[in-house]
């Protein structure tokens, strides 16, 4: 791949050593936001105008756009607005960010810049899956009182997280239990040697789990199935944005649940940079190339 410029603006840590790992791929790299990262070369910022002057690939965070609508500095003490960015950005390049509002993305369109949301594309998704499942190891052997060997755990949902935290528990020995919609899936997990529960079905098997890990981005682990889960359970989420248990009923039942967001980014930033880095590299092709 040829040498083009690369604006990097906002993000966590994953984007940190982004701009790292593509340094040592000889691309040219510009940030913007993190001066508080820790790393020297990270620095102050330069004027966004200079930045993103002359940028083929513009590359936010994820999520792009902060909860305050400023976009999405949590290494910096700068609070800069996503129309900032948007006027700067030269026209025929690609902007690359994770979650990236409908407005916006209409915004970017209008001035001739592909658009892409990064946590659309399945190979970040499922390479994001492995990192993700050993953060909510590292949780669980924190949080439970016996060893992974000992424990019953259920997981919720077998789609790409599912899968990989199941069978990363099952080589620690764990009795796994795994929920799941589809007849076919039910089969999958049969196959894979680990204990398959029809979702429909989740309530008769709660009362005998350590923990439950829900996967599933949508409300399955109801106040119903709370009141017939074992006491002391611990309860950890991993779905994306309502989640998947009813956090009120489970506080008001006395269950310790913990939520939790954006694992590969705070488990093992440099791998979650690495995957962002090829996923980019393979947008990149499929648009044939920037020039």
């Amino acid at each position: 791949m040829h040498r083009i410029k690369y604006a990097i603006v906002g993000g966590d840590m994953r984007n940190v050593y982004l701009a790292e790992l593509l340094k040592k791929d000889y691309q040219y790299v510009e940030i913007y936001g993190f001066e508080k990262s820790g790393k020297p070369w990270a620095g102050k910022d330069a004027p966004l105008d200079f930045i993103l002057d002359g940028a083929k690939v513009i590359i936010g965070g994820i999520p792009f756009v902060s909860e305050n609508g400023f976009i999405s500095t949590p290494l910096s003490k700068n609070k800069t607005t996503v129309s900032e960015v948007i006027e700067k950005i030269e026209e025929n390049s690609i902007f690359i960010a994770g979650k990236i509002p409908e407005n916006v993305k209409k915004q970017l369109e209008a001035k001739n810049i592909k658009c892409v949301d990064i946590v659309e594309r399945e190979e970040l998704m499922i390479l994001n899956a492995v990192p993700t499942s050993e953060g909510a190891i590292h949780i669980l052997i924190q949080e439970l009182p016996m060893t992974l060997m000992d424990s019953r755990i259920l997981i919720v949902g077998y789609g790409r997280i599912g899968k990989i935290l199941a069978k990363m528990l099952h080589a620690f020995g764990t009795d796994v239990w795994v929920a799941a919609r589809k007849y076919a899936d039910i089969a999958w997990i049969e196959t894979q040697g680990l204990k398959p529960v029809p979702v429909h079905q989740l309530a008769r098997y709660v009362s005998d789990m350590d923990a439950i890990v829900n996967t599933a981005p949508a409300l399955v682990i109801t106040r119903e199935i709370l009141e017939k889960t074992r006491s002391g359970c611990f309860l950890l989420d991993l779905a994306s944005k309502p989640g998947g248990i009813d956090f009120k009923a489970a506080e008001e039942l006395g269950f310790k649940v913990v939520w939790s967001l954006g694992l590969p980014g705070k488990i093992a930033p440099l791998t979650a940079g690495d995957i962002i880095r090829r996923t980019v590299y393979n947008i990149i092709e499929e648009e044939g190339g920037v020039y």
